[in-house]
């Protein structure tokens, strides 16, 4: 995937933006400049708003979107429109994706969408029939999904400020498991991994005869799906707690000494407030979607179905009926049959036939019948509209939205658990300003104690789930006399599809481990050159990767300074865009994070050329500079802007160069 272009109209900061973003082979970076405020995180959200859509419930979210410089005389509307190529079955398509959003005579936010691949245009939005919209909908998620999945988003479109953040305590594991998995696309296998260990528990249960055994066998299945039940939301709460403990670290340190800011606290408030209401509104929508899915179920599934069965005898009608007209003789009209009727006649009779043994009326109805006969057809009683329906029936495309509404579904449910939470951060944040900190102190150091209970919880209930799988494994003989070959082969199915992902890992885990081990070794300034290894591990249940010294001995994550485990996080990333199973661009906001002076150098020289083959890189003049870091990379450099807030006009304009400075082509 390659972006090409970028629109953006009364988009924030953006009053009329037009950027040209397309990128030469052996020069892929895109370097954009800008003062901070200047519009860089809002050119980040125009992208991912025109590839995805922009969340809008009401006319508040819309005029808080709209530019503050718009000129009334205009039509209040927002548009963004993006222009990208992607390869499509091994050929290259090109691609503009258009979205605008405006209010309707009832003061709500509509949407309509273009989107115009190769020529082939579809269009859809919020006052389009269901039926229609759910179709034109579905081609284009299925396209932009092809290129960039939303759910992978995350892993190519970042901030590098918070990238290390991903290192902090137990997130490492869940950053690992969830990069690896997604990005590599094992999610499928660990899936049917655990439906066929359903299905040979319930088949086994089903093989033991005696009802004392096979209760006490479903009863042991029942204790561990609990348990395993129970893991999960001990895992999620830990994940939560982690996750308030790192975003609130800071915070209760500087409660600690009593110097919470209160303008702070004000936005941590309004920041959480929006999260909830984003969470509610999202709930909303995936109601109605659930709904409209309900009502027109038989679109989804029983026509595709109804296609399928009649495609074959559909075809050939179609195909006997093209060939017909095709080789159709002429018709004759009943003027031409009576003329050469006449003419045969006088032809007889001067042969010296007999006038009036043949008579010119049977001459015609004899020649009325042969015209006919030519030009009869099985299925001549097929109108032009009917035939055109039935090649519309069996050439449209169908598609199910089921799969991309059970996903909405998984993280709606991850953000409603989230919901109280959040709430109760609010209240934490709004005693603070009340001038009470003893309450997050508090609420702080029993979360750090929670996250210990957690831990020693899920200890535990691995312990328990060991000892009952230890159990049951004695339910798996044969309790009868003739073999079972069903039972035999579902009791190979789970270490199958394990044994399946752990050797599609290991196919990439060694070219993972080498480069990220050259990579570290460029940019991990503190132990340049001095990475002997890095190993990953070899099972998807318990994925993790470990950096060795050249001396031998293990360098602990967890002692890396801030700026260290950003460059780990990016070189990891960077290896899961070069051997995952998409090829998007890399864009990257607050390039340099928090780095030193000698991780800068290295992450200039090693780390941007050869991150992708499209690097959208966002930086303030302290971060790049001019005089020095400039030069690392401009060989490197496709197109240089920088982005100028007119404080008066409110609108933010684009100049060619880097802080003034034009890079040479």
């Amino acid at each position: 995937m390659l972006i090409k272009r970028i629109i953006a109209k009364n988009f924030k900061t953006y009053l009329n933006l037009d950027l040209d973003i397309s990128v030469e082979d052996d020069k892929p970076i895109i370097l954009i400049g800008g003062e901070n405020g200047g519009g860089k995180t809002t050119l980040f959200e125009a992208i991912y708003g025109a590839l995805y859509g922009l969340k809008i419930a009401n006319s508040h979210d819309f005029r808080e979107l709209l530019n503050s410089g718009f000129n009334e005389a205009q039509k209040e509307k927002i548009t963004l429109e993006l222009h990208f190529s992607g390869l499509v079955l091994h050929e290259e398509k090109q691609y503009i994706l258009q979205r605008t959003y405006l209010l309707n005579s009832e003061n709500k936010p509509v949407e309509s969408v273009m989107f115009n691949m190769s020529g082939s245009v579809f269009r859809y939005g919020t006052a389009t029939p269901p039926k229609d919209r759910a179709d034109s909908e579905s081609q284009v998620n299925k396209i932009i999904k092809a290129n960039l999945p939303q759910e992978l988003s995350r892993y190519f479109l970042f901030d590098a400020m918070e990238s290390g953040n991903l290192l902090a305590k137990d997130q490492l594991r869940k950053v690992i498991k969830e990069n690896i998995e997604n990005v590599m696309g094992f999610n499928k296998y660990v899936t049917l991994s655990k439906t066929s260990e359903s299905v040979l528990e319930e088949y086994t249960a089903q093989r033991i005869e005696r009802d004392n055994l096979r209760k006490e066998y479903l009863d042991l299945t029942v204790q561990k799906r609990e348990y395993e039940s129970n893991k999960s939301k001990l895992r999620d709460n830990l994940d939560l707690a982690l996750e308030y403990s790192l975003k609130n670290r800071d915070f209760y340190n500087d409660s600690k000494s009593g110097a919470a800011n209160q303008e702070t606290l004000k936005n941590k408030i309004e920041s959480t407030r929006k999260e909830i209401n984003n969470t509610k509104q999202r709930e909303e929508n995936y109601r109605k979607e659930i709904e409209n899915f309900g009502k027109d179920i038989d679109r989804h599934i029983s026509l595709p179905q109804l296609v399928e069965a009649f495609k074959t005898e559909i075809s050939i009608i179609l195909k006997e009926k093209s060939e017909n007209e095709t080789s159709n003789k002429q018709h004759l009209n009943t003027e031409v049959i009576d003329l050469i009727s006449e003419n045969i006649l006088v032809f007889i009779e001067s042969k010296g036939i007999e006038q009036g043994k043949i008579k010119s009326e049977e001459i015609k109805k004899f020649l009325r019948s042969l015209n006919e006969n030519s030009n009869s057809n099985q299925y001549d009683f097929l109108e032009n509209s009917e035939i055109q329906s039935l090649n519309n029936l069996i050439n449209s495309a169908y598609s199910n939205p089921f799969p991309v509404l059970n996903q909405q579904k998984n993280e709606l449910n991850i953000a409603i658990r989230n919901i109280s939470k959040l709430e109760r951060e609010i209240t934490d944040y709004e005693r603070q300003l009340a001038g009470s900190f003893y309450e997050i102190i508090k609420t702080y150091e029993d979360n750090e104690q929670k996250i210990k209970n957690l831990e020693l919880e899920l200890l535990e209930t691995d312990k328990n789930i060991k000892k009952i799988e230890q159990r049951l494994s004695s339910y798996d003989i044969q309790n009868e006399e003739e073999p079972d070959p069903k039972y035999e082969k579902l009791k190979k199915l789970k270490p199958f599809f394990e044994s399946v992902a752990n050797k599609l890992l290991l196919t990439k885990k060694q070219m993972i481990e080498l480069k990220m081990k050259n990579d570290l070794n460029d940019n991990l300034a503190a132990y340049k050159g001095v990475v002997s290894r890095v190993e990953l591990s070899e099972n998807l249940k318990d994925l993790s990767f470990k950096i060795y010294h050249t001396a031998g001995n293990e360098i602990s994550l967890n002692q890396l300074n801030t700026a260290s485990k950003q460059i780990v996080v990016q070189v990891l990333l960077k290896s899961l865009h070069e051997f995952g199973d998409y090829d998007p661009p890399v864009m990257i906001d607050t390039v340099m994070g928090v780095l030193d002076e000698k991780s800068r150098d290295t992450i200039l020289e090693n780390y941007f050329p050869t991150l992708s083959h499209q690097t959208i890189l966002l930086s303030t003049d302290s971060e790049v500079r001019i005089t020095g870091d400039l030069k690392k990379i401009e060989p490197f450099i496709s197109k240089a802007y920088t982005l100028v807030r007119d404080k008066v006009l409110q609108k933010t304009e684009v100049t060619i160069g880097y802080f003034g400075k034009n890079i040479e082509n």
